[in-house]
């Protein structure tokens, strides 16, 4: 059993470190910026006001349904000036690890001063430039949600998700922006060493301050750093045999309320398994 937390946090440890080598200074952009039409009189960028991280758990099989929703309440929050990350995450065993196929930032929109000093020449290459740019996050944003999604593969573990959401809320932590907005994708549910959310294939009924009293003597924390977390997917299991009571999705709910709520988050939304809020 200690071995195989030490080689969980190891791989942890190593994962974070690869996630945050990517966060800091905005050294991945997979958006190309139109400041450069500018030349020397472009402006300087500022640290974000938001960034929206969409978080896939690839373990959990989402319908069509599910799929177009996350995707549309991403794109219908993006902005001008945004930072975005697209994250599947999974298991710790062959290559189902976690992955970022998608950071960046949309660049911010000029002020009224700023296209004041430039020449209308430049001003139009950047504005079509602009335009373009839109059509390109959209479409490369929307992508990497879809792509993040796959059939679950019956042969690995269910995910742990308490330690990959530990290692997650670091690459938030590091992030510069002022309001910073999760979409997290993931049944919920946990299945580890620690404990298990499951009952003979069903969800079971937990207690959550038992559970968050085994997360805690467990050492594995997490710090959010006042993102607001919405969630879809919860309580979702993929067979037509299982049955899920309110009162079992209240637990759940209840929990991870808490469990945010500790690490310095907000559960912001929660869908069970559709979110039927916008992201704010």
């Amino acid at each position: 059993m200690k071995r195989h937390r030490l080689l969980r946090a190891t791989l942890t440890a190593l994962m974070t470190m690869g996630l945050l080598a990517t966060s800091n200074a905005y050294a991945r952009n997979d958006i190309p910026s139109c400041y450069g039409a500018l030349g020397s009189d472009a402006p300087s960028t500022s640290a974000p006001a938001r960034a929206l991280y969409v978080m896939v758990d690839e373990t959990v099989n989402a319908d069509e349904a599910l799929k177009a929703a996350t995707i549309k309440k991403a794109l219908h929050f993006i902005g001008p000036g945004d930072e975005l990350h697209v994250v599947r995450f999974g298991a710790y065993i062959d290559d189902h690890y976690t992955v970022q196929p998608f950071s960046g930032r949309i660049d911010p929109q000029l002020d009224q001063d700023a296209r004041f000093s430039i020449s209308k020449r430049a001003l139009s290459k950047f504005d079509t430039c602009y335009q373009r740019q839109a059509l390109f996050v959209k479409k490369k944003l929307a992508a990497a949600i879809d792509k993040s999604f796959g059939a679950p593969d019956k042969d690995i573990p269910k995910t742990e998700l308490l330690g990959n959401l530990a290692s997650l809320s670091e690459l938030v932590r590091h992030s510069e922006a002022k309001r910073k907005v999760v979409l997290l994708f993931s049944d919920m549910l946990e299945n580890s060493d620690i404990t298990s959310f499951y009952h003979r294939g069903s969800v079971r009924k937990i207690a959550p301050t038992e559970e968050l009293e085994r997360l805690e003597a467990s050492n594995i924390t997490a710090n959010w750093d006042g993102a607001a977390v919405y969630v879809l997917g919860a309580g979702l299991i993929n067979t037509s045999k299982s049955y899920r009571s309110e009162s079992t999705m209240q637990a759940l709910r209840t929990f991870w309320n808490a469990y945010f709520d500790q690490s310095h988050g907000e559960l912001a939304g929660w869908g069970a398994p559709m979110l039927m809020v916008d992201l704010k």
